[in-house]
């Protein structure tokens, strides 16, 4: 057996351990301290769910800068100093909301770019048969760092104050730094840091133009893998029947166990099925599971159900997504970084977009509408993708592509 030139994969994926710890905190702990400084739902919402969100859909535009001058890794080591220092200035800001709101916007900044650092780092050290086991467990890092910031600081502010707990949290953030000195990196390309600016967005601009590269955004941009309804399905509890405390218990259970679950099968069937393929096919089946809910009794027990299934098929799609992208940019691809961040954004424009529809969906029509439109929006978006899939094959086998200008997979792969 060959030596690996990187770690075990599974150690590589649990760096994404920091954003997905700063999105815990966002979503957990900090609308809980600022509920408790009464502090208006509306304020909350804008700040977490608005102001401190947004990054993840326009970091893109400033995440060329991470294929130039300095290596990835440091590119991620100041992605996550950045991350944790801000969350820990936050937590001394709660009653400036002003203030608050600039530096959880410069965290999940500094995360968003981190973690883009760290995809295009990894999409040049990795092999290519190490990359689906790398999404699973990427996908698997965000899902426990989710619950683990939730649990670990609620009980650290709790116990120790939060002056005390807010530097230990920014800490706790810039733990999976550790990793990296035990990856290999690859110095960026010097052409791209001499040459003019001009130059420089002239070749992205050709880059996304690649067939792969459009094919990969068409998937990600439409709802065939998004499960949306995801999001939404912590404030239908009621609708289910189910308390409080049964929906709080089937949510810190099953989110992380549906999360890991699903992310650990996506190696298993990528030997099976072509990543596209496979990933239209999560989409489609998921969407016949969620409308199966809809036959089966509004009870406690199907709360638990779909609050599992959903994050076994969300997660299944997220680890997908990763592989994909690791796929379309291929080995040694020199704007590795700037191509992930676009990818990145692309997959989470459609969770917010039918997250809202979803949500509109059930005030027109309750569960049936919000779970018929998330199902049939997703079905739909597959079977459409699905065509195109098997259109730019044909023409992949009639007409051969041009050679790819930035490097990458062929263009065959992208079908």
């Amino acid at each position: 057996m060959r030596q690996r030139p990187y770690p075990p994969v599974w150690l590589m994926g649990l760096t994404d351990l920091t954003i997905g710890m700063y999105v815990g905190m966002l979503i957990v702990t900090l609308p809980e301290l600022l509920a408790a400084r009464h502090v208006p739902e509306a304020t909350i919402a804008t700040l977490t769910a608005g102001v401190a969100f947004s990054p993840s859909f326009w970091a893109f535009l400033v995440c060329p800068v991470l294929d130039v001058r300095f290596t990835h890794r440091l590119y991620a080591v100041f992605g996550a100093v950045g991350c944790a220092v801000c969350l820990t200035a936050a937590l001394f800001s709660l009653h400036h909301m002003v203030l608050l709101g600039a530096l959880l916007l410069l965290g999940a900044l500094s995360g968003v770019m981190g973690a883009n650092a760290l995809g295009g780092w990894f999409a040049k050290v990795v092999a290519r048969e190490d990359k689906t086991h790398l999404s699973a467990w990427m996908t698997i890092a965000n899902f426990i760092g989710n619950g683990l910031s939730a649990v670990v600081a609620g009980a650290v502010i709790s116990h120790l104050g939060l002056p005390v707990a807010a530097p230990l949290l920014g800490v706790l953030l810039l733990l999976p730094v550790a990793i990296y000195p035990f990856i290999p990196v690859q110095k960026p390309d010097a052409r791209l840091a001499r040459e003019s600016f001009g130059r420089f967005f002239g070749e992205i601009v050709q880059v996304f133009k690649r067939r792969e590269v459009l094919v990969a955004l068409a998937l990600f941009i439409l709802p065939a893998g998004s499960f949306a309804l995801t999001n939404v399905l912590g404030g239908l509890g009621a609708a289910f029947h189910a308390s409080m405390q049964e929906v709080s218990v089937a949510a810190g259970i099953g989110i992380p166990a549906g999360g890991i679950l699903g992310s650990l099968c996506l190696p298993l069937l990528a030997r099976r099925l072509r990543l596209r393929p496979l990933f239209l096919a999560v989409g489609i089946v998921g969407g016949l599971f969620t409308l199966g809910l809809l036959w089966l009794p509004h009870s406690p027990a199907t709360f638990v159900v779909a609050i599992v299934g959903e994050n076994v098929f969300e997660s299944l799609a997220y680890a997908a997504t990763f592989a994909i992208s690791f796929e379309t940019i291929g080995q040694g691809n020199p704007l590795s970084a700037t191509i992930y961040s676009v990818l990145s954004a692309a997959a989470t424009f459609p969770v917010d977009y039918m997250a809202a529809i979803d949500g509109h969906a059930f005030q027109w029509h309750g569960l049936a509408g919000a779970f018929g439109v998330d199902a049939l929006a997703g079905i739909a978006s597959c079977l459409a993708l699905a065509l195109m899939l098997k259109l730019v094959r044909a023409k992949s086998a009639a007409v051969p592509g041009p050679a790819d200008v930035a490097g990458g997979d062929s263009a065959n792969n992208a079908a």
